[in-house]
């Protein structure tokens, strides 16, 4: 008997509307697809998200009907074919991270493991805890491939994320976070005009205090001069780094050896060749990973590795997936960064979800103690 899979369409509704550069979002639709060997189901999910990605929920549900007719020649999750299939999905990242997610969620159920063992490397149906490497990362070459395997943490700090317009919005939702102990907030710029973001920063600095980590979000949405400029106005508030404050991994570059904020690259760097590009410039510190996008969990570790190579820092976001995403994507930090506060403090943005949602307790976001994923969408 071969495998079988599942595809389910979702279509979730924000809590408010979220403001970035590229438009306002109001829902996210997307696929999820699951493959069971007649014993486990594995869970995987393509959410592209509009204004960000090249593919749409409709050609993710085509292409993924090709994938579960395929996988059904298949008699297991180590079967070439599913290989093969992987190989060939890799110009559809969000297709290929549903796949990927699928076979990653089913192979650790058969090996009575979480995902973020097998994500360390685990091969075998044992555990055993090794040293990490010094920055926290567990070493792992291969996420799908047998080796040696790391404890990973039972939980992941996590940033709260703020869209609000009016600085006195962003006050109010910056103290929340920080009352709801999120130690990193994240605010979203670049949507309105340099002197309101200012304001903008200025009020939640001033919410947070000293000690709370503070990010920007551009998405793309100055040019490199605006970019500078805004960014050297808003240096006294003491800005941990900016993602995208351009668009184009030159662009960003160019912000980066201005000197005024480090800079991250996101939306920018769409493939593991990308994320070198962007490593190599040296003026750009911080890659924002997400699997979602990159093409999976295994694609987000092999990004993970060039942060290894490089020494540069890295956080692990969610594209406000729906929380088999969300789960995929925090097994991912735990293995890889666990001492960085993550981008996956998003479940809350969302009206309803197609699971149970990860807990969020104290900043941190807490991973199921239980084999798989963790996650399972409710019939």
């Amino acid at each position: 008997m071969g495998l079988t899979s599942e595809l389910r369409d979702y279509r979730l509704g924000l809590v408010s509307p979220l403001n970035t550069a590229h438009g306002v979002l109001n829902q996210r639709n997307g696929v999820l697809f699951s493959i069971s060997d007649g014993v486990h189901r594995g869970w995987g999910e393509a959410a592209p998200m509009p204004g960000w990605s090249s593919e749409t929920p409709a050609d993710c549900r085509r292409v993924l009907e090709a994938a579960a007719s395929r996988t059904a020649e298949c008699d297991s999750v180590d079967d070439p074919g599913v290989t093969a299939i992987l190989a060939e999905l890799e110009a559809r990242p969000h297709a290929r991270a549903a796949v990927a997610g699928a076979v990653l969620d089913l192979t650790a159920q058969d090996q009575g493991v979480s995902v973020s063992l097998i994500l360390c490397g685990l091969a075998s149906g044992s555990v055993s805890a090794s040293p990490q490497s010094p920055s926290g990362r567990c070493s792992a070459p291969s996420p799908l491939a047998s080796g040696s395997v790391s404890a990973s943490p039972q939980s992941v700090s996590v940033n709260g994320l703020i869209s609000h317009v009016e600085p006195s919005q962003v006050a109010a939702a910056a103290a929340d976070l920080v009352a709801d102990g999120i130690t990193a907030v994240k605010l979203k710029v670049a949507a309105v005009d340099p002197t309101t973001d200012l304001a903008r920063v200025a009020a939640a600095r001033s919410a947070i205090g000293d000690d709370i980590e503070l990010r920007l979000d551009a998405n793309g949405g100055w040019d490199v001069d605006t970019a500078v400029d805004t960014l050297r106005a808003m240096a006294d508030h003491d800005l941990s780094f900016c993602e995208e404050p351009t668009s184009g991994i030159d662009g960003i570059a160019a912000v980066g050896a201005a000197g005024v904020v480090p800079v991250a690259v996101d939306e920018s760097a769409v493939t593991l060749d990308d994320v070198a590009i962007a490593l190599r410039t040296e003026a750009i510190s911080v890659v924002v990973i997400k699997p979602q996008a990159l093409g999976g969990p295994d694609m987000a570790m092999a990004a993970a590795a060039l942060l290894e190579e490089f020494g540069a820092d890295g956080v692990v976001t969610t594209m406000v997936d729906s929380a088999v995403g969300v789960a995929h994507a925090a097994h991912v930090a735990a293995a890889a960064l666990p001492l960085a506060a993550h981008g996956l403090h998003t479940s809350h943005l969302l009206e309803d979800d197609v699971a149970p949602r990860l807990r969020v307790a104290d900043g941190r976001l807490h991973l199921p103690q239980t084999i798989g994923l963790g996650v399972s969408p409710v019939r």
